[in-house]
């Protein structure tokens, strides 16, 4: 395939899946996690009130803490952000959704999804931005889950979406390499546009882990001249020691 189709291509699969999952919804539904019939909802009252939703989370690395204050290695090491945002822990069921997602295109649970974490958003910045995958990578799955989340959730919460990221440099999967290799790994793996300059932006990605990919997307940011930047994400993961 041509470098002039491949676009063309792309599109036109994201499309289809994209009017294939709003047919869907138009259906009767059955649970995505256990098979049982849900009427419209995408999973049942039972797995619904199964999933790990996030409670009282520390603002700037929305990792668990009892009343939601800033966590003791949020004031010793603050991360580059301003704020993180986060709907889930990173568990079992959850976990299923955002993989048939990522993996599969299953588009229609991104609905579901942006929505959860667009309900704790209290501070809307100027426009967001979904992190960008690399260019191999991107081309291997046809979409970047992080675009259709970002999409959907400034829809939901009145903000515009702009391509305020580029991947410079590729590298491996983070979730194949051991957390401590991570950052490395990312260093100096984006580059912001002009276009950022002056904005308070939120960077939308599927999952908090080790905040490595997140922390180099952010400094990129920050270097182009952006005001403000958060991160939002659909589920965040638990360091090892917790």
């Amino acid at each position: 395939m041509s470098n002039f189709t491949a676009p063309i291509f792309d599109s036109l699969i994201r499309r289809g899946r994209s009017l294939l999952g709003r047919a869907a919804q138009l259906l009767p539904q059955h649970c995505a996690l256990c098979g049982r019939p849900c009427a419209d909802a995408l999973v049942c009252e039972a797995c619904d009130r199964a999933l790990p939703r996030l409670g009282p989370a520390c603002p700037r690395c929305a990792l668990p803490i009892p009343g939601g204050a800033v966590c003791g290695r949020c004031l010793a090491r603050p991360p580059p952000w301003d704020a993180a945002r986060a709907a889930f822990l990173y568990a079992y069921p959850l976990n299923q959704l955002l993989q048939a997602m990522k993996y599969r295109g299953v588009f229609g649970y991104a609905d579901f999804l942006a929505g959860s974490l667009a309900r704790t958003i209290v501070d809307i910045p100027d426009a967001v931005i979904a992190l960008p995958l690399a260019p191999a990578r991107q081309r291997e799955r046809g979409f970047n889950q992080a675009q259709e989340l970002a999409r959907r959730i400034a829809r939901i919460v009145g903000t515009q979406v702009v391509a305020g990221l580029v991947r410079v440099r590729d590298s491996p999967a983070q979730a194949a390499l051991p957390w401590r290799e991570r950052r490395r790994n990312v260093r100096n793996a984006f580059a912001a546009l002009p276009a950022v300059a002056g904005l308070r932006v939120a960077v939308v990605d599927d999952v908090l882990t080790t905040g490595a990919t997140l922390t180099a997307a952010t400094q990129a940011l920050r270097r182009a001249g952006a005001r403000g930047v958060a991160v939002w994400v659909v589920a965040r993961t638990l360091p090892p020691s917790s």
